[in-house]
């Protein structure tokens, strides 16, 4: 008869320990040797041993994450704040520096005097409205004497006051202005209006403005010379980064800060007031000097 083929115990594989008797052996490692139960206590009190050790490695290892670091809170090292509405602060500070460094770019490049008919127009402006300034001149009076310094000097000057109806988007509201029609740069051409506004950086202020933007609004002309494209282009760019600049403070865009309003003081349709001479240039005073 054929025998069955026996292994030898030595040579044989052990079998795969389980979890939990891994972490017996290594919890028994961690137990000095004055602490571990004698080997000749009976049976039953090693069993019972056991099992108390046993029961209290698991709880230690459920207790403390089953063996895996913790992690550290938040999102990138910093602490989630889901339970408190999320905080949003760095979103708005990046949308108000995108708006101001676009704004930026685009008033950089349209604040200086397209043409040098515009430049030359712009001198003739400041000097006469630092003149009349300084002699205690108001709004509405020093656009008159501007206007009127301008056509003594043999320029087709004149005060607009433009109008615009309400609508869903902002007010009904006017604004008062000074046009400048340019000779024709050729034969053919047609005369060129210009637009004249001597408080502009002063229609773009708002309430509690941002430091990037109170350095966008130094940025601005404080007296516009130029023709509508350019005023178009700066008015959306300034326009774009109060309304950032307010979403910032927390503060909601007025109607009067809206483009739409801002847009509408400039390009909207206007009467152009007929021209009078300055004070010294009327007609009793002329009467006077012929009489003298």
């Amino acid at each position: 008869m054929r025998t069955a083929a026996q292994t030898d115990p030595s040579t044989a594989t052990p079998p795969a320990r389980s979890m939990l008797k891994r972490l017996f052996d290594r919890q028994l490692l961690r137990i000095s040797p004055a602490e571990r139960l004698p080997s000749s206590s009976a049976a039953g009190e090693k069993e019972e041993a056991e099992s108390v050790c046993l029961d209290g490695m698991v709880r230690s290892f459920l207790e403390d994450g089953g063996g895996v670091a913790p992690e550290k809170p938040g999102h990138g090292g910093r602490y989630c704040n889901c339970f408190h509405g999320g905080d949003n602060s760095d979103d708005e500070d990046d949308e108000e520096a995108a708006a101001s460094s676009d704004a930026a770019e685009t008033i950089k490049g349209l604040v200086h005097c397209a043409t040098l008919r515009e430049r030359n127009l712009l001198a003739d402006v400041c000097a006469h409205l630092e003149r009349h300034r300084a002699s205690g001149a108001r709004r509405r009076d020093l656009l008159l004497l501007v206007a009127a310094s301008l056509r003594a000097a043999g320029r087709d000057a004149a005060v607009c006051v433009s109008h615009w109806d309400k609508s869903a988007a902002h007010p009904a509201g006017e604004h008062a202005y000074i046009d400048v029609l340019l000779p024709a740069a050729s034969d053919r051409g047609p005369r060129e209006r210009v637009l004249v506004d001597v408080d502009f950086r002063a229609a773009f202020e708002v309430a509690r403005p941002t430091k990037a933007y109170r350095a966008l609004l130094q940025r601005l002309p404080a007296v516009f010379v130029g023709k509508e494209d350019r005023l178009r282009l700066l008015v959306a760019a300034a326009a774009d980064a109060a309304r950032a600049s307010l979403k910032k403070r927390g503060l909601h865009l007025p109607p009067w800060r809206k483009p739409e309003y801002m847009r509408a003081k400039w390009l909207s349709p206007y009467d152009r007031e007929e021209a009078a001479p300055l004070p010294d240039e009327s007609p009793a005073a002329d009467d006077e000097v012929q009489t003298a």
